[in-house]
């Protein structure tokens, strides 16, 4: 499920799902607004001019259905000068097999998923049942071109005025960044490639090497600027990456045009503390490493014991005869054995305890250990 602010009113889709069953929520565009609570009890209301509110079985929350798996959805903020195009809902919606597509939200819409992909076929028995009225998308690409659409925004901020009204989105796998232009006499828009870097490098549009290759959002700041984030990791859970803002050099706006005021924003409740539910990769190999370490630890201490008995094994069954206490002591001892007392040598006679070698022996074991 993912989520946006549209005028006061919370816009959310829901993947995947069935193209036609309205009573479900899997595969939904809804429309919610959160600043009123429901008579029902709930936190929120279903607006009272949602296309399905009067269907027998269909959810009232509902506003479009058909689509896949949007990745994105971006509200058109306007021309700032005209309004033109103010209010319009973009949304990528990544594809099956074959196609990734851009669309146009409207009110009731059916966007054919699963009788099209993209502008083809892909259930050809759904497909061919003009009754569902499917809504084509504005532009669609093949894998060749990427393999999973990121929704971005029309640019409508003033530092970049060669920008206005572009549609700017991406691709995930590829790293691809494109851009959309309408044509208003035909209503058909046309794409464009977007290149990072000056004119000698932009002439080699297979290098995308200036920016981390994985796309995974777009952003908007209260003057219309846009960005896209990036990692250099394929996933939306990578715990580093970075943020690029889009800046056109071919023309800027004058000095001194580019002046807003920022839009105090106000909080209705208490702050949460962020808890994501994913680990991040940095967790992952973290837990592998940690994982890693403790079966070699396992390993080792269960290979100690056989390495003790290897070492007591000679001291066990020494080479020099046993017969007597003084065959067994070296010189050396004897020598060290005049500088104790007679009671203290009577008592070394009769006491069980080990040769002073099996003491210096038990104690290998522990050092190995540690």
């Amino acid at each position: 499920m993912s989520r946006q602010s549209h005028f006061g009113v919370l816009i959310l889709r829901l993947f995947p799902g069935p193209l036609s069953f309205r009573s479900s929520l899997l595969g939904k565009v809804l429309r919610i607004d959160v600043n009123r609570a429901g008579s029902d009890g709930k936190r929120y209301r279903v607006p009272p001019d949602n296309p399905f509110v009067a269907e027998p079985g269909a959810h009232p929350a509902v506003y479009a259905y058909g689509v896949r798996n949007m990745w994105r959805c971006a509200v058109d903020r306007g021309d700032p000068v005209t309004r033109r195009g103010r209010g319009r809902i973009f949304c990528g919606d990544v594809g099956q097999n074959r196609f990734e597509e851009v669309d146009i939200i409207v009110k009731g819409g059916n966007y054919g998923w699963r009788a099209k992909e993209g502008f083809e076929c892909y259930d050809r028995k759904l497909c061919h049942n003009a009754s569902l009225g499917d809504i084509l998308p504005i532009y669609a690409y093949g894998h060749a071109v990427g393999k999973s659409v990121t929704g971005g925004y029309v640019y409508r901020g003033c530092e970049s005025p060669n920008l206005n009204g572009l549609y700017i989105f991406g691709d995930f796998m590829s790293g691809r960044l494109m851009a959309l232009q309408e044509d208003r006499k035909t209503k058909k828009w046309k794409k464009r490639d977007i290149c990072l870097g000056n004119a000698a490098f932009c002439a080699f549009p297979g290098l995308i090497s200036t920016y981390s290759k994985f796309i995974i959002s777009f952003a908007e700041d209260e003057a219309g600027e846009l960005y896209f984030l990036a990692t250099a990791y394929p996933s939306a859970y990578a715990p580093h990456g970075s943020i690029y803002k889009f800046v056109d050099p071919s023309r800027r706006a004058p000095p001194g045009k580019c002046k807003y005021k920022p839009v105090p924003v106000k909080t209705k409740s208490k702050r949460v503390q962020f808890r994501p539910l994913a680990q991040t990769v940095l967790d992952l190999l973290k837990k592998q490493s940690e994982k890693a370490a403790r079966k070699l630890s396992s390993a080792t201490l269960a290979s100690s014991p056989d390495r003790t008995s290897s070492q007591k094994g000679p001291s066990k069954k020494p080479a020099f005869p046993t017969s007597s206490r003084k065959a067994f002591q070296r010189p050396g001892v004897k020598k060290r054995a005049r500088v104790l007392s007679p009671g203290l040598q009577g008592k070394r006679k009769l006491s069980p305890k080990p040769p002073r070698g099996r003491d210096r022996q038990s104690a290998q074991p522990r050092n190995f250990a540690l």
